[in-house]
């Protein structure tokens, strides 16, 4: 304790000669800085609008969505989301499992100004109209976006059908607005094709065929007048993509060439 007390005795003696010599070469001593006030923000008035910046991302878990299904009244199959919730894979794989029906909440497009690069550039039209090519797309990353941009670029009218987080509600209410002629043509980008093609050929007046080369796509057409394509983006390329969507919605003059498989068809659909 006592040397303690010397060795500070020393350094107090030490600061107080070197100040000293600075006061008198006229330099000032340092001191430390007096805290800025905070800056009050000015007065609003309470009619002013709030910030546009939109909310954080909130993922909604498997156990958190079945906390939630257990709380909410009804028959437990409808799931509500607030715009920006959005589902980890393990919980839409519990929505897929259970055949679940998820909606979200509307949420203002944003202008094509501020859209980002990434954003879906397919935007639901309020009226399609018979000329537009209905869209599905689950689980799209950035080589589908590029896919969906350059086909808006190449003039193609697209509607997106993309209404919920459930992917077999969505693809069925597609095959819907094809029969009813809101659209002329339905496409699904889906990660998995099968699934989606066992889905839509049960659907009856729809004719699938899933997209694995841009000339079997074209085949398909002449053959069949296919009115329903499936594409798998987890095999297929961007370039491969494009071309079958493009060759898929193109003019199609003429009947198609397999008459007895389409009489086949139309027999087992009147059955």
């Amino acid at each position: 304790m006592k040397d303690n007390a010397v060795t500070d005795a020393l350094v107090d003696n030490i600061v107080s000669q070197v100040m000293a010599a600075l006061r008198a070469q006229g330099v000032a001593a340092y001191a430390p800085a007096r805290p800025v006030p905070p800056r009050l923000p000015a007065a609003r008035d309470a009619t002013a609008v709030k910030s546009s910046a939109p909310p954080q991302r909130a993922f909604l878990t498997a156990a958190a969505l079945e906390r939630r299904m257990a709380a909410e009244p009804g028959d437990g199959r409808v799931i509500e989301l607030a715009a920006n919730e959005f589902l980890t894979p393990a919980a839409r794989d519990v929505v897929d499992e259970r055949h679940l029906t998820v909606r979200r909440a509307p949420q203002a497009l944003p202008s094509p100004a501020s859209s980002s690069p990434n954003a879906t550039v397919c935007e639901a039209a309020r009226n399609p109209g018979p000329a537009a090519v209905g869209l599905v797309i689950e689980r799209a990353g950035q080589t589908v976006t590029g896919v969906l941009t350059a086909l808006k670029r190449d003039g193609l009218a697209l509607v997106d059908y993309t209404q919920t987080d459930c992917w077999i509600a969505n693809t069925r209410r597609l095959c819907e607005a094809v029969l009813a002629r809101e659209v002329c043509l339905g496409v699904a980008i889906l990660p998995y094709a099968a699934d989606a093609m066992v889905l839509a050929n049960k659907v009856r007046g729809i004719r699938a065929v899933q997209g694995s080369r841009p000339d079997g796509v074209a085949a398909a057409v002449r053959h069949f007048a296919p009115n329903l394509l499936v594409l798998e983006h987890t095999l297929n390329t961007y370039h491969e993509m494009r071309a079958m969507v493009r060759t898929f919605s193109a003019e199609r003059p003429g009947e198609p060439r397999a008459k007895v498989l389409m009489e086949a068809l139309a027999e087992l659909e009147r059955s």
